[in-house]
Order: structure tokens, then sequence, then C-alpha cells
């Protein structure tokens, strides 16, 4: 290609922000009907999406699902269809011109906020009788807009010759709850095979002002001289929106919207392949049905994400920026007509990691979904938590879809609804939702279930990608009822709690020195962790009981050992890593001999409160409401039958070792075990230990085995991550259950106290 045939910077720029003059009166909607397209088009409009389920990416994903899904929790399994089988089945309509000729090529799909609109018009007119000649009667398709009628008008615009559009309000029959069910569940295929997803804002306004500076902006962010590989106005001082208050207003404006709340959007936003904005300016008085529409692509969106990104704002986060930038970068980057505000040399977005599906649950149940609006209010809130389901399921393509709602069905109660996720997840084979650290899930009998609520912490920042499921060998577990409550039955591996059967006799002194070192460090005032820094001050509320638990771990690693601590703070749990740690000084600290008041100035002490900040940091389960003074630190070890059967005292210090961080409450019963499905190294970072008390007082904990019946059960009290070295990981994975037993753990609403 000659150079005279490169586009140039500013052309490739151009076309991705435009000012629209629009008139409500000019809608129209008779001259367009929506209609169901023929099977041929479907499929070819509707490819199938690849599967990321570990059973395959063939159409048998399903099936095979549901099948392991049947032996894990029979009655759950009813509640869902194969994804391929509802693709299959749905009915797929598209709006188009009532003369349009021929099947559609492409269509666009629109995503938008209800607001303040009558979600109940009629959608045909039938014209009186005698109005026309001859008898003849005029029936006329009316749409229940979802947007005001200049907006709708603005959408219409969008399409191409003979494109249709699709919306669900229209293009799903609303009262018929067996079609419904199959187009949510099939949501994900129609979202990402639109040629454009145009995301309606119409739920607020830009200013007169704001609109004039945009088209400023926009005419000399055209014209830029930078090359594509450059992003323009980036890197200033002041930053851009520093400089010009209205564009951070417009961008603030903008974020502000319904639209970036809402669980549906959220879907759509991620499915989409290509974006477009249109966002409304106020009206001015006088001016009721002519009004200016903002239309801008998702890669401009992107270029005023990066710019306010640079500023801090009151009204949006900077958690929010970047979660949306991680999304629309990851779009865009692969589009070079698209790469206009993201591509630079220095930072390149990574690549988009596959969704898993436990931090997806905890994400979607924290925004909104309407439900369906005819149904009463109570009824609508659980429709909507259907329809958080269904969002969880496109997302993560798990390749099953909801059945219809049925009448002898559990009510869809949010935590009965992450119930049936997790469950789902679990044949599946997903590690994460036996790892699990939330709240324990209320069911609607009131019972306590063993499965625990989802958050954001469950799936560590060291897995790039999600765990790789667990071994096909290992899925022997079910799950089931009593007529007390639920029940998890599965093999676990027991670790030995050495300071019950093997104690250390110089513990006592190794506690002494942590506390004088701890004590040191804040009389100095040391700097380090957040979570040290954060009880600094006189008389803050916190200071005893984080002052103890930093003593507590601070001994258990001195009790561990040099080699110990090196090891497990180079493994991916930690984040900080061993960088500063140096092996001479930590001897230097350990030996009761050394004055530590003399090396307080040692750059050491800081890294070492890091390390130990650390640990507490992502070894305390703080999602399920524990604290520094709920839970302390415990040293625990590996199965090991030959140090189990030797006659003489064996101490820690020749030990696979690990600590984990349980609950006071339970000091005295509590034992620790890993489910064998998660024992390998790979799940090493995951909350994998299970911290239990039998369920009958009289069942022995000495060896961590229960008593010899052939059924044992068990109280799940909470979970942890577990800290170990490489001997301790490579040990457990090499584990079995020291006897084969029907284990039963039931939620903490179950057994003695």
């Amino acid at each position: 290609m000659s150079a005279s045939t490169v586009p140039s910077p500013s052309s490739l720029r151009a076309g991705h922000c435009g000012f629209l003059e629009v008139d409500e009166l000019e809608l129209d909607t008779s001259s367009l009907h929506a209609h169901i397209v023929s099977p041929s088009t479907k499929e070819t409009l509707l490819k199938p999406q690849q599967s990321q389920h570990p059973h395959g990416s063939h159409d048998d994903a399903g099936t095979s699902l549901i099948a392991d899904l049947r032996r894990l929790a029979p009655s759950v399994a009813k509640e869902f269809l194969s994804r391929p089988s509802a693709r299959d089945d749905a009915v797929f309509r598209l709006i188009n011109d009532v003369y349009s000729q021929g099947e559609e090529k492409s269509y666009i799909a629109m995503s938008y906020v209800w607001n303040k609109v009558s979600r109940d018009t009629p959608k045909k007119l039938i014209s009186p009788v005698g109005d026309l000649p001859f008898g003849w009667v005029q029936t006329v398709e009316q749409f229940p807009l979802p947007t005001t009628k200049g907006m709708f008008q603005a959408v219409l615009n969008e399409r191409r010759d003979g494109e249709g559009l699709w919306f669900d309000q229209v293009c799903i029959n609303q009262e018929d709850e067996a079609e419904k069910a199959l187009a949510v569940g099939v949501m994900d295929s129609i979202y990402k095979n639109a040629r454009v997803v145009v995301a309606a804002l119409d739920d607020v306004s830009v200013t007169a002002e704001e609109l004039q500076f945009l088209e400023q902006y926009y005419h000399q962010y055209i014209f830029s001289n930078l090359p594509l590989d450059q992003h323009p106005n980036r890197g200033l001082n002041p930053p851009v929106m520093q400089q010009h208050p209205l564009f951070r207003s417009f961008v603030e404006r903008v974020l502000t919207s319904m639209w970036f709340e809402r669980a549906w959007c959220a879907h759509e936003l991620r499915m989409a392949r290509s974006h477009v904005f249109l966002v409304p300016c106020e009206i001015e008085a006088g001016e009721e049905s002519a009004y200016t529409v903002i239309r801008f692509t998702g890669a401009f969106f992107v270029h005023m994400l990066v710019l306010a990104s640079e500023v801090v704002t009151s009204s949006v986060t900077q958690q929010q920026l970047q979660s949306l930038l991680r999304q629309f970068s990851n779009s865009y980057f692969s589009n070079e007509q698209e790469t206009l505000a993201i591509r630079n040399s220095d930072r390149r977005p990574k690549p988009s990691p596959t969704h898993s599906l436990v931090p997806t649950i905890s994400e979607i149940f924290r925004m909104k979904a309407g439900g369906n609006p005819r149904l009463p209010e109570y009824l609508r809130r659980l429709d909507a938590n259907r329809d958080k389901m269904s969002i969880a399921l496109n997302i993560t393509g798990i390749p099953l879809v909801l059945k219809p709602p049925s009448p002898l069905q559990r009510p869809a109660l949010e935590d009965e609804c992450i119930r049936q996720l997790l469950l789902v997840g679990l044949a599946a084979r997903d590690p994460v939702t036996l790892c699990t650290t939330g709240a324990p899930l209320q069911l609607h009998d009131g019972s306590i279930a063993w499965l625990c609520k989802p958050t954001q912490l469950d799936r560590p920042s060291s897995y790039t990608a999600p765990p790789p499921a667990f071994p096909q060998a290992a899925s022997t577990i079910t799950q089931g009822s009593d007529g007390r409550a639920e029940y998890i039955q599965l093999d676990l591996i027991f670790l030995d709690l050495p300071h019950r059967t093997l104690p250390n006799p110089n513990f006592p002194a190794i506690v002494h020195r942590a506390r004088e070192f701890i004590d040191i460090c804040m009389q100095h005032q040391v700097q380090s962790h957040t979570l040290w820094n954060l009880w600094q001050v006189p008389n803050h509320p916190r200071a005893p009981a984080m002052r103890n638990i930093f003593i507590q771990t601070l001994a258990c690693i001195i009790d561990c050992g040099v080699p110990w601590l090196l090891d497990v703070a180079s493994q991916p749990a930690l984040p900080h890593g061993t960088s500063g740690l140096d092996p001479a000084a930590i001897d230097m600290l350990f030996n009761p001999q050394v004055i530590l008041h003399t090396y307080i100035n040692i750059p050491f002490f800081s890294t070492l409160l890091n390390i130990v900040g650390s640990f507490i940091a992502h070894g305390i389960p703080w999602a399920s409401t524990a604290s520094e003074r709920t839970h302390g630190p415990l040293i625990i070890s590996a199965p090991s039958p030959q140090i189990q059967s030797s006659p003489a005292p064996v101490y820690t210090s020749m030990l696979k070792k690990s600590l984990i961080f349980a609950p006071f409450a339970h000091s005295k019963t509590l034992l620790v075990a890993v489910p064998g499905a998660v024992k390998d190294p790979d799940y090493a970072t995951l909350a994998r230990g299970w911290i239990l008390t039998p369920s009958n007082p009289y069942t022995g904990t000495g060896t961590g085995t229960g008593s010899p019946k052939a059924t044992v059960s068990w109280v799940l009290r909470g979970k942890g991550t577990i800290f170990g070295e490489l001997g301790f990981n490579r040990a457990l994975g090499e584990s079995g259950p020291v006897h084969v037993r029907n284990h039963r753990v039931y939620g903490p609403g179950i057994g003695a106290g």
C-alpha cells in the first residue's frame, strides 16, 4: 500500500463523536413491525458462542453438566435446561420496516433503562369500524417505547438499510413465560452477534455549555497530529479535565446514568463487540419536541475514561473508572479503526481473563435489576433475582438456561438463587465454589446452608485466569438433606494440629520475643503495611486487638522458622513477596540473645511488619464478618502417618507446616480439613482450609478423623487461606483421607455449639 492510501490519524478519528438533531414528532412506529425470523436466518445471525465450560465446547456440554448436576443435587438440576437446546428452541424476532424485502443480514441491539415511560402501551391499535371504506379495518402495531420518542428515533437512525433492531420488550413476548425464559437464557448470543449495541442514556441530559465545549474539543481532537499509537491530551500537567471543568462535568454526568448500575446493562456492555452511546441535551424553553443527541462510540468513551482517570472526582470512583476501562479497552484494542483512544506503547491493555463464576455472582448480585414490571412488587423482586442468575450464567459461558418459573419450586430469594448458582459451579468442578468466604446462605426454610456467599476476594489476584477445574475423579461430591438442613458429603483431608499433639515447649519465650518486637515498632512509630498504620494513633479503639493479632502472627512465624518464612513469602498468596527480607536479619530477630533496640533503624523492621500485615490481611476471612477480635493464627501441618505413629516427641521444626487463621470461639474443639477436590497445589491460594467442629460433642478430636462410624458429621465454622511452604503443598497434594468415610458437612446452624 502506498503512503497516499494509508488513512491519516484524523480520518480514523472522525466519526466517533457526533451531534444529532432529532424531533420527536418525526417518529412513526406504524411503519415498523416485529417479525419472527426464519430458522435459517436465526442460525446465521445467532452464531453459537464457544463454551467456556470445562466439559468442552461442543453442544453436549450442557447435557453433560446437567447430568453431573443431577448426581450432585437432583432438585436443582430440574430447574435448568441445556443452553444449546434453548438456543435451538428460542424465538428470535427483529423489528424492521413493514415493506422491507428479504431477510435481515445483520441487526443492532438497544440497551436502555426504563425511565418514566409507560410499559402498558397497547401493542396493536385497530381502527374503528366505519373509518375505512368497504368495511376494512386497519391494525397498526404500536410499541411500548422504553425511551423517549426522540431517543428512540435516534436509535432507529443507527440502522443500515434493511437492518433489523432488537430490544427485549417487543422482541420477546412478555406474556409467554416459556418464550421469555428461553430468550433470557441466550441473551449473550443476541448481544454478541449484534453489529453494534446502542446504549440509550436518556435518564441524564447534558447542558448547553457542555455540548458547546464538546463540539469544540472533538474538532480539535480529530485534527490532532499525533499518530494513532499515542493518546491525544493524555498526561498533560495539569490534566486536561482539570483544565476544562465542562469536559469533566460532562463525563461525570454520563457516568451517573442508571445504565451503569443495572445488572442487565453491565451484561450487555460485556457481551457487545461494538458500542454506540446516545445522550440527550437539555431541551430549551419553547423547543419541546426537538433537541440534540450526542452520539459517541465506545472508542471515544474509552478516550474520555482515560482522561477522567487522571483526576479525582467526587461522583465517580476510580474503581468504577478502572473497571470500565478494563472492559472497554479489551474490546477495542483489537480493532485498528477503533483504537484512536487506547493504543499506547507504554500501556497496552492486558488480555481479558475468562470470567469466573464466583466473582461474577458477587458482582451481579450487588447491582440492580428490575424484574417483570407487570408483577406485584414482591414477585417483581424475586423475578429480578432470577434475571441475575441468567446474567451470571450468560457472562461465564456456563451452558445452562433457567426453566420458566414453577409454583412448586423454591422462592427466588437472593440466597436461594446464589445457592443454585454455586451448586451449578460445583457440578462444573469450579474449585472456587468450595472456597467462598462470605456469610453462610440463609435459606427460605430458616436453615443455614453450608454454602457461603461469594465475594470479590474469593478469587485471589494471583490468578490471571480462573483456577483449573478440579479433576473428574474428585467429583464424588453430593448434596443432601436430612430434614434439619442441607449438607455436603465429600472426601476430607484432615490436617495435624501440632499444638495439641506435639506442643513446642519454647513457644512462651517466642511469644515474648514477638511482643518485644511489636512494642518497639509501636514505640518508634515504624510505618509499614496499611493494616499496621491504621491503628498507629493514640487511643485507637482497635489498637489492643490489632496489637494482639500482630504479636500472635509474628510468634507463629518465628515458631515456623526462617526457611519457612522465606519460602511462604515467595508464594503467590502473599502479594508483597520476599523483597527486602534479609535471612541474616531474620536470624537476628529470631535470636533471643540479640537486643532489638540496637537495630531499630534497620529497614528490615518495616519489611517484616509488612509481611506480618499481609498474612493478617489475606488470612482473616473478613467477608464473613470475621476480624482481629474473632480470629487468630494457628499452626497446622500436613498429615504424616510416620510422625503420628512415632513414639518420641517430634516438634514443629520437623513438620511440613502452614498457617491458617481460625476462630477463637471454637479453639478447643475445631479441626482443619481440606476437601480432597482442592488438595492440589494449583489451589494453594484459595481459602480451602475448612474449620470444622464435630456435630456430636462426643466425637473424638485427637487425630482429626472423628469416630469410627461409617458416616461422620461436621459443622462448618468458616474457611481460610492456608499459608504453606512448597513442601506442605506437595505433601497435601499427595495425601488422601486417613480413613475412607462419608463426611457430611452442615452449615453453622446445626450441631453442638
